[in-house]
């Protein structure tokens, strides 16, 4: 019998790295036609506890089973969203009425900051303080161009509603179907995997499968203490009118090492220092540093016992996802770390076996 020449072997590999090409090529295009489908997967792994416990201490089917945890999971999650959609928009015309007063507002604090700093340090220079001035000004500039950009993404937001409701449409779909048919899915592509092959490929996708959904869970956990803990202490300590979308931004930011929340908490806290705001400077570095101490806590515990990736390459990988995909990179980064770790893996298991 005729050996096969060694490169056909592997002549997938041929076919995939092309398609990991074109993949980066058209990565926008490609992101916005998986983002349903990513996230039924996503969903469909979170609810499948559910799901077992229907079936085996309710006895029910899988199909009704599936579509009873889905439902309950979309009555729960469309109840968080109007809550926050509504507070949330509230606070978006709110904040966008009030940018002449605020615009106001920064100029005196501005001024309070500069008086306050020359009776620190009367051997300041005119000079000096003009510089300064100029610098704090243009800051003060660059940020509120940043809030009106960021008002008008989210006012764009609302009115792509519909495309919204589409893509919500079509992951509650393939939710659905993934969760109903997970044996039948798993087994037609294990079988388009030689025989030879499949524990290995199996063991691989599994592993990558259920770090990505330990990464994204722990993440989501994460970011949730902190939304928790700013919205306390934005809502009952500091009395924000702009809790919500300060405490959002905040677990948002939670999810970029080392600095994260502390991009905004430290600049303010500086600011309403030399303002004579010493209360809130205070209790926004607690909150900064209780936030701190509590990821730091929990992060190694949570995402290391799912992921087991080195915090330098999560570094990477986070800071590597931004720049190719922006603020989805946050989370496509290390995914892909997770799966190319797991491809690795497979191919060294098969080149053993060769």
């Amino acid at each position: 019998m005729k050996t096969e020449p060694r490169w056909l072997q592997y002549r997938w590999v041929i076919v995939i790295i092309p398609l990991i090409i074109l993949s980066f090529i058209y990565r926008s295009q490609l992101l916005q036609a998986l983002t349903p489908f990513f996230l039924a997967v996503i969903i469909a792994s979170m609810i499948e506890p559910l799901i077992t416990f229907f079936q085996n201490k309710l006895r029910f089917r899988r199909m009704p089973a599936a579509l009873i945890s889905l439902l309950l999971a979309v009555c729960v999650l469309a109840y968080i969203i109007t809550l926050v959609l509504i507070n949330g928009v509230n606070q978006i015309w709110a904040l966008a009425s009030q940018l002449p007063k605020n615009q106001q507002y920064l100029v005196n604090e501005i001024s309070t900051f500069f008086t306050n700093l020359k009776n620190l340090y009367p051997a300041l220079s005119e000079e000096s303080m003009k510089v300064l001035e100029s610098i704090l000004s243009n800051v003060f500039s660059s940020l509120q161009g940043i809030i009106s950009v960021v008002i008008n993404r989210i006012l764009a937001f609302t009115a792509s509603l519909p495309n919204v409701f589409i893509v919500l449409l079509i992951t509650f779909l393939a939710t659905y179907f993934i969760s109903k048919d997970k044996k039948t899915i798993t087994h037609s592509i294990i079988r388009r995997v030689p025989p030879k092959w499949r524990k290995d490929f199996s063991f691989a996708a599994g592993r990558a499968i259920k770090e990505i959904i330990g990464f994204i869970k722990g993440q989501i956990f994460l970011s949730f203490i902190t939304l928790a803990l700013s919205a306390l202490f934005m809502a009952f300590f500091i009395k924000s009118p702009y809790w919500m979308l300060l405490s959002i931004v905040l677990a948002l930011l939670d999810a970029i090492p080392v600095m994260g929340p502390g991009l905004i908490l430290m600049p303010w806290a500086i600011i309403a220092l030399f303002t004579g705001h010493i209360k809130v400077t205070w209790i926004l570095v607690i909150l900064y540093v209780l936030i701190i101490v509590l990821r730091q806590t929990l992060q190694p515990k949570i995402l290391g016992n799912y992921t087991g990736i080195h915090p330098l390459l999560m570094l990477f990988s986070i800071y590597a996802g931004l720049i190719l995909f922006g603020i989805w990179g946050l989370f496509i980064g290390p995914i892909l770390v997770i799966m190319i770790r797991a491809f690795w893996g497979f191919l060294k298991n098969i080149q053993k076996q060769a």
